[in-house]
């Protein structure tokens, strides 16, 4: 199909679209890199950590931990501090995201060219079928 001489304009609900469709890839791709970071340093503080050191963390306080309610047999201290990296790895891979060159051209980029990919294929669909019928 050959592209249209003039592409219609996205309604205002298919822009929100397009906006969320980018805000969600990029917030997973995030969250996903954060979660990733935090359970290694929980791996990490299970198989490194020693009971002393975790009784002095905790001032010899109990075993047991809680996270969103649930209870966890793990120390607090362990679950506070492996949220800590896994907060701050999510704010620097955001500031990040925002401000780099090479995390835009390499992650950001692609995104954008399929999205523009499926606009022009949208475009295209719409004009067979307004000059098809």
């Amino acid at each position: 199909m050959p592209d249209p001489e003039r592409g219609d304009r996205l309604r205002p609900s298919e822009r929100a679209n397009v906006i969320f469709v980018v805000m969600a890839s990029q917030i997973t791709q995030i969250a996903t890199v954060a979660i990733v970071t935090a359970a290694i340093f929980f791996v990490m503080g299970l198989l490194v950590l020693s009971p002393a050191v975790l009784a002095a963390w905790t001032a010899n306080g109990s075993d047991q931990g809680t996270w969103f309610g649930m209870t966890l047999p793990v120390p607090q201290a362990l679950i506070h501090v492996t949220m800590f990296p896994g907060a701050l790895t999510f704010m620097y891979v955001s500031a990040r995201s925002v401000g780099d060159g090479e995390y835009r051209t390499r992650f950001l980029d692609p995104l954008v060219d399929d999205l523009r990919l499926n606009l022009v294929a949208r475009n295209r669909y719409r004009a067979y079928l307004r000059d098809g019928r």
